[in-house]
């Protein structure tokens, strides 16, 4: 599969949870106390409730349905309910992850991170396929990450002033027609 970038690296603070997308998957992205940056399934093994809606308390995210501990390897150390046994078989799914030019990449299978071509820019949304999106990018300075079928995440480098500009006219353009 391909790697995405998922994330700016700057916005995944320590204690915080960052949600994304990887085509109709949606993303849960933390950092750990180690530095680690991870990305998992934002779905919880046990009720599917979102991840995302838990808390990241550093060594482990908690979830919010019934406060199971899932540590930096996506492995339940803690149920709260069998007394706080963890189940050995039990693990959110995880995704590879790499870490280059500011961007957080994701993949199925071995994460390989494109090349960048500058500062990492806030990513702009475009309601189009990202085939539809490719065809009027550059791909040589923007990532793109399908967010669905029908839309697209590009996550520009460069001047962000210029890049912004002129993504907004592309997403203008594809939005209309």
């Amino acid at each position: 599969m391909t790697s995405y970038v998922v994330a700016l690296e700057k916005d995944v603070r320590p204690n915080s949870i960052v949600r994304s997308m990887m085509g109709d998957t949606p993303l849960v992205i933390w950092r750990g106390s180690s530095g680690a940056i991870h990305v998992w399934l934002d779905c919880c093994p046990h009720r599917s409730v979102r991840l995302s809606a838990g808390r990241n308390m550093g060594d482990y995210l908690e979830g919010v349905y019934h406060g199971w501990r899932f540590d930096e390897t996506g492995l339940v150390t803690l149920v709260p309910a069998l007394q706080g046994r963890p189940s050995e078989d039990i693990r959110a799914t995880v995704y590879s992850t790499a870490l280059a030019d500011g961007f957080v990449w994701a993949s199925d299978d071995a994460c390989t991170p494109a090349e960048s071509a500058g500062e990492p820019c806030y990513p702009v949304h475009i309601a189009a396929p990202i085939d539809q999106v490719r065809q009027q990018v550059d791909t040589a300075v923007d990532h793109l990450t399908p967010w669905g079928t029908q839309e697209t995440m590009v996550y520009p480098t460069g001047n962000p002033e210029q890049r912004r500009a002129e993504l907004s006219a592309i997403r203008l353009r594809l939005e209309e027609s």
